[in-house]
């Protein structure tokens, strides 16, 4: 039955973009910015090149090592949608810190469809500079590495378990990292401190909206001019959507582009006319995957 269900939806997939293909490419492809076509027509036809189908493969390969290394991984949980804290110092508070499986963590990371779309989408923006908020076990930072024009990735994560797995993954494709084995707020406030500057911040260790719009905020001084913020799993949830919906309208941001499972926002800097991008009128909208999370 499941297997029906999927050529179902594959047949769907097909048929809608057969229909919307010119659409996508007078309408939608003409009038994108250069840096995004690439990432954008990945989306709709799902054109990887060998050389993205190599890379993806091998850090495909780092599910198996990850398995065989641990049997329990400890890790901070996300916070559920309502449930965001502060402390006394303005800080996110933590939430449980528990264990889980190495098998089900490794199948956690980001595939190779994810893996492909945030390398497309960052060497588009030519960010030499990324920082990451959620490094998990390092398949994102991975894809990112392999960017050719990125010189250096800072990757922030509060398990101590997971920054170790990470490490080893992420020397497999580059030495151009620095893991902070750190809870966010307390790794932003040193970061600040250090006047480091980034073209591109990646946040995808939270799925709540509240969450998400703190460490926006929080990170939005650490850009460089017309830096960009990509946002992960912008439909995971009905507060992340929502979310995602009122950085659309948000003056901060000069262009925002919809790529189904991820946002990328681009801060303003100038007097630009806001833009807003969205190709899931191409390709079909996600569907919310957790309702009221």
């Amino acid at each position: 039955m499941r297997l029906l269900e999927r050529i179902k939806s594959r047949l769907r997939r097909h048929l809608w973009k057969a229909i919307n293909k010119e659409a996508f490419e007078e309408d939608f492809i003409r009038i994108l910015p250069d840096t995004q076509k690439d990432a954008a027509r990945f989306l709709f036809y799902g054109n990887a090149t060998a050389e993205e189908k190599r890379i993806a493969k091998l850090i495909e390969a780092n599910r198996s090592q990850i398995i065989a290394t641990a049997k329990e991984l400890h890790s901070f949980s996300s916070p559920h949608s309502g449930t965001f804290k502060k402390d006394a110092k303005g800080h996110a508070t933590a939430g449980p810190y528990t264990s889980s499986p190495a098998k089900a963590v490794a199948m956690t990371g980001v595939k190779k469809k994810g893996g492909i779309l945030i390398k497309r989408i960052t060497t588009g923006l030519g960010a030499r500079r990324i920082l990451e908020l959620g490094t998990h076990t390092g398949f994102s930072g991975c894809y990112f590495l392999t960017c050719p024009q990125v010189e250096q990735l800072v990757t922030v994560e509060g398990s101590k378990d997971l920054c170790e797995i990470a490490d080893r993954n992420l020397r497999r494709i580059s030495n151009k990292f620095i893991i902070m084995n750190m809870l966010f707020d307390d790794a932003i406030d040193q970061l600040s401190h250090n006047r480091e500057k980034f073209d591109c911040v990646f946040i995808d260790g939270q799925h709540e909206r509240e969450a998400t719009w703190h460490y926006m905020k929080r990170v939005m001084p650490l850009l460089n001019d017309g830096g960009s913020i990509i946002f992960d799993d912008i439909y995971w949830s009905d507060d992340m959507n929502q979310l995602w919906k009122e950085i659309c309208n948000s003056l901060d941001f000069s262009v925002t582009l919809d790529l189904q499972s991820k946002g990328v926002a681009i801060l303003r800097s100038g007097e630009e006319a806001k833009v807003h991008y969205d190709i899931c009128e191409y390709v079909g909208r996600s569907r919310i995957f957790r309702k009221g999370w």
